[in-house]
């Protein structure tokens, strides 16, 4: 092969030799070997000389650094690698990278503490809560011990701002720290007393069916102020409410034994109402006349 030249290979098709059609840079062959069309030109030759001569160049240079290197203390498995501005720096031998591991994975664990240790941490933080002694926590540790809190609340279900501070009030959390967390919270969507007063209406007149002034008690005592109590109350109207205590006087109603003493059902009926905050007057009315439908033909 010409001295300099890039190794060139008829890339071979259903034939070889002068019929192959394509040409690729692994030929293995004399440069004789391949057809006129596919030898390379003087200007090719060249440049490909130029290119092999600058390559030896470079590698007799990186030789000369290496040798002028300080040698490695023994045992050592770091390496020294001279910088030049040609080439960049070239990774360490795989017997090398083998030792590094190596000595990695024989290098001591961390000591993990027992298990009587681990006891009586837990032991003498037990006895420091009953003691009502503080939890030594430092804000940041305070704030992350928050979130954890109140991510576990939220997860089991929908809670209001007081709700969530009152947990967190209950595990010795600073309040500063408190209001911090949840109103970062709610600054995300996490916390919204609006939304939780909106869904807990609907929840409690479908499955208690309770009325617009139980379910408003219920609001106040988990935080949710008046405003927005009543706006999440506009969801029931007069109409609904009325329609649910029918129903609710139905399904006492069915057993026959209802029917054998007006006054005495109608007293149950009114005071079942009147617990779930049916006003008076409705709670009366509703119970008359849905007596009278089911048992007045009879009795």
């Amino acid at each position: 092969m010409a001295s300099g030249f890039q190794r060139r290979s008829v890339r071979p098709g259903k034939n070889s030799g002068s019929d192959a059609t394509s040409v690729s840079k692994e030929f293995q062959g004399d440069l004789e070997d391949m057809p006129d069309w596919a030898k390379p030109s003087p200007e090719e030759l060249e440049a490909q000389a130029v290119e092999e001569s600058a390559k030896r160049d470079r590698a007799a240079q990186r030789a000369s650094q290496r040798a002028a290197a300080p040698a490695m203390p023994a045992g050592s498995t770091s390496r020294t690698i001279a910088s030049f501005s040609e080439q960049p720096a070239k990774p360490g031998s795989i017997e090398e990278l083998r030792a590094a591991m190596e000595q990695i994975v024989a290098a001591p664990a961390p000591a993990k503490p027992s298990k009587q240790e681990r006891r009586e941490a837990r032991e003498a933080r037990k006895a420091a809560r009953q003691a009502g002694e503080p939890e030594e926590l430092s804000d940041d540790q305070w704030r992350e011990k928050a979130r954890g809190i109140l991510l576990r609340q939220l997860t089991a279900s929908d809670k209001t701002a007081k709700q969530l501070k009152d947990k967190l009030l209950e595990n010795e959390c600073p309040e500063d720290i408190a209001d911090e967390v949840i109103d970062r919270y709610a600054e995300i969507n996490l916390v919204d007393d609006e939304r939780f007063a909106k869904s807990w209406v609907v929840a409690r007149a479908r499955s208690r069916g309770l009325a617009r002034g139980a379910i408003k008690r219920e609001l106040r005592t988990k935080g949710v102020d008046d405003e927005l109590a009543a706006e999440a109350l506009e969801q029931i109207d007069d109409e609904a409410e009325e329609q649910r205590a029918r129903e609710l006087v139905r399904a006492k109603l069915r057993p026959e034994s209802m029917g054998a003493d007006r006054d005495k059902a109608l007293r149950r009926l009114v005071g079942m109402l009147g617990r779930k905050g049916y006003n008076g007057g409705m709670a009366f009315k509703v119970a008359r006349e849905e007596w009278e439908e089911r048992f007045g033909n009879r009795y």
